[in-house]
């Protein structure tokens, strides 16, 4: 049942307004109303929610191999941030999407290849009738057909996953400003100080959850799951609990005992902790908070301490917001579709220079840098990569890109190459103008600076001042008429732009 406290009558009015005007931004009739059916755990009877599964036979097809939930804090003072989660998870969020375009795939055995940068691709996500075959996330593609011949394998398009997740990171920051997204279809939301704005927690959860109708289909809300507790360990531990539709609410003073009664392997830790807690013989986290913390410590470690505390609930890491710098895009549309090499490799080049000169970028060093590109007839490929150093040289940042290039190249033709800065640093320096590697004008004994003669930190130098300022600000002296009686005939500044 939904426990309201019942407001004031000036409030009620205005609560009862802000429910139509809801009602009628976001209709009911798709499955998710405002008395959807919440569970609150039931520290009186201590068992299991209605229908509660373990993790590990519930939805364990919808785990892969790279998809635990280790976006938490690792600093022992953890004070910033919202105290109270809300976690909304959708399992094989990409898998659903492939299967939205692909509907009459959505009764079959589907799994989807992995976007890595490797030459051999391997199972990434699998549908819950491909699972029950024995098709696992990480399995090679050989071994995948030979356990289901009636697999159907779908490329992965990473720009369409990345655009939904945007989508919907855009939205969800409507209704609170604390967003931490933790990838696989899981974004954690902070609700502190939301109560007197949204109401319960409940009917918070509900208007989650009627909002991504805005941009999601009903089939696709209908299956995210919902659990909301203090930190996002026990939110996300409660919206693994829950089912379609059903969300699971935990307050504070339970979550204790709502932790006693989940596996070992929902703890963030390592994987091979977690095995040989399952070999001892601890099954759940009430099994792992009867041991003595000394004993956990001399066998595991730091790490021993944190699954303690996770297991105990005395740990409570809060959402913290998340950051996200607007991506300077550049993109190339070809007039036919592209599979030479060098004919990328010289389009790369062109686009980083399109981008370094964006009035957006001034001031800004590139840090990270993505390149993608769409196929022909569908698809998408990209790679991404971080520099070693903040720069704006054109070869420092498309160097790297062509290495991924190499190691793992558009398996299409492309017919559209698109460059992003995705992360920025402080401004350049220009501390190398100085740390002259080659003998510049004063080692010259005053001769003029040629095209052959200027050092490349200072021919860098100037090309960053022009992409700034649109020209070049330096000026050379150059004598004229050294034997004038009048000073200013002696010398002219003429403009320097080698």
């Amino acid at each position: 049942m939904v426990q309201r406290q019942e407001p004031g009558t000036f409030v009620s009015v205005l609560f009862r307004l802000f429910q139509i005007a809801m009602s009628k931004l976001c209709p009911s009739s798709h499955g998710i109303s405002q008395e959807a059916l919440i569970h609150e755990w039931d520290s009186v009877a201590n068992k299991q929610l209605p229908g509660w599964d373990p993790i590990s036979s519930n939805i364990g097809w919808a785990y892969g191999h790279d998809s635990d939930p280790t976006l938490y804090s690792t600093s022992p003072h953890i004070s910033a941030g919202s105290h109270q989660a809300l976690c909304l998870w959708l399992p094989t969020f990409e898998l659903r999407l492939e299967l939205l375009r692909t509907p009459e795939l959505d009764t079959t055995s589907v799994a989807l290849l992995s976007p890595g940068e490797s030459i051999r691709s391997k199972i990434w996500q699998v549908s819950e009738r491909a699972h029950v075959t024995g098709v696992r996330s990480g399995q090679s593609i050989s071994q995948a057909v030979s356990l289901c011949p009636s697999l159907t394998l779908l490329e992965p398009d990473p720009a369409h996953y990345n655009a939904a997740v945007e989508s919907m990171l855009d939205l969800l920051s409507e209704l609170t400003p604390i967003i931490e997204p933790a990838g696989h279809g899981r974004v954690f939301l902070g609700m502190d100080g939301l109560d007197r704005l949204l109401g319960s927690p409940s009917n918070q959860v509900s208007l989650a959850l009627r909002s991504l109708f805005r941009i999601f289909p009903p089939p696709l809300v209908a299956a995210t799951r919902a659990g909301m507790a203090p930190g996002k360990f026990g939110a996300w531990v409660a919206s693994a609990s829950a089912r379609s539709g059903e969300p699971v609410i935990i307050k504070e003073a339970e979550l204790g005992s709502f932790l006693a009664h989940c596996p070992v392997n929902t703890l963030p830790i390592n994987p091979l902790i977690i095995q040989r807690l399952e070999r001892l013989g601890l099954e759940s986290l009430g099994d792992l908070k009867r041991l003595p913390e000394p004993s956990l410590i001399s066998q595991f470690g730091e790490e021993g301490r944190k699954a303690l505390m996770w297991a105990t609930g005395k740990r409570i890491d809060p959402v913290r917001p998340w950051h996200h710098h607007k991506p300077i895009r550049v993109s190339l549309e070809f007039t036919n579709p592209v599979e030479i090499t060098e004919t990328l490799h010289t389009a790369l080049d062109r686009l980083i220079e399109l981008a370094l000169s964006r009035p957006a970028r001034r001031d800004r060093s590139v840090v990270s840098v993505r390149a993608g590109a769409h196929f022909e007839g569908g698809g998408s490929w990209f790679v991404e990569a971080v520099l070693k150093k903040p720069t704006t040289q054109r070869e420092r940042i498309a160097s790297p890109l062509r290495m991924k290039m190499a190691i793992s190249p558009p398996p299409k033709a492309v017919v559209t190459l698109f460059v992003e800065f995705t992360q920025f640093g402080v401004s350049s320096t220009q501390t190398v103008l100085f740390d002259r590697k080659k003998d510049g004008g004063r080692t010259l004994a005053g001769q003029s600076l040629t095209q052959e003669e200027v050092p490349d930190s200072l021919r860098d130098a100037i090309k960053e001042l022009k992409l700034r300022l649109g020209s070049s600000p330096l000026y050379r002296v150059v004598e004229v008429d050294p034997w004038s009686r009048i000073p200013e005939r002696r010398h002219a500044l003429l403009n320097f732009d080698p």
